[in-house]
């Protein structure tokens, strides 16, 4: 899965830059978010240090972001930025008793992103809630009404492609560990990979 992200990430992007006009790489594309998203919930409940994997995440868009705006010419908060609020609403919820206040707290963040124009935006703080609140059947039923709306909002049916991914994770990537037993991606490359290929897409353009 890991391996997945990066690739159609890569893809994405590329096709973003330099090939603007084909859906083809965007479709592909669709698929990297959900599985960073996962990802993230993943780690959320499994990292033994959460302000250890807050800096980390934190260190990690800052230093995307100048690479992020030179790769796609833009002026907004890059992705990690959307990852990193997500995790914060996580470790804040946990320690809230009272579902209003978790939903409020939730509605609250959500509006953040979208008036600060986050990458993804609301969008991907609920489809990390979907992963954190729904098993099964349903995280792919939650997401599938999650791109409804999303595509309703913004015009944007290609969203729906990202459904395969929460179809991925439901049958190969939950239970006995299968979103990390199969994964072999190295540390420091699942880490260093987002900024990097940032940098080399933003030279290539800047170049070409």
């Amino acid at each position: 899965m890991y391996w997945l992200a990066m690739l159609t990430m890569l893809i994405d992007h590329v096709g973003l830059v330099f090939f603007p006009t084909d859906p083809a790489w965007r479709i592909a594309g669709r698929l990297a978010f959900p599985i960073y998203a996962y990802a993230l919930y993943m780690g959320y409940t499994r990292t033994r240090n959460m302000r250890s994997y807050m800096l980390r995440l934190l260190g990690l868009a800052l230093i995307s972001q100048v690479p992020y705006m030179l790769a796609f010419d833009v002026h907004r908060p890059n992705v990690i930025w959307t990852l990193l609020t997500s995790l914060l609403a996580l470790a804040a919820a946990s320690r809230m008793k009272h579902w209003a206040a978790i939903t409020g707290l939730y509605a609250l963040i959500a509006l953040f992103m979208e008036l600060s124009q986050m990458d993804y935006g609301a969008y991907g703080l609920l489809l990390v809630l979907i992963y954190r609140y729904t098993r099964s059947y349903m995280i792919i039923a939650a997401h599938f009404v999650l791109n409804v709306v999303y595509d309703m909002v913004h015009h944007a049916n290609i969203q729906h492609f990202s459904l395969l991914s929460s179809v991925l994770i439901v049958y190969f990537a939950i239970g006995e560990d299968g979103f990390y037993s199969r994964s072999r991606v190295p540390r420091w490359l699942w880490r260093s990979f987002y900024p990097v290929h940032l940098a080399v897409i933003a030279l290539i353009r800047i170049w070409s």
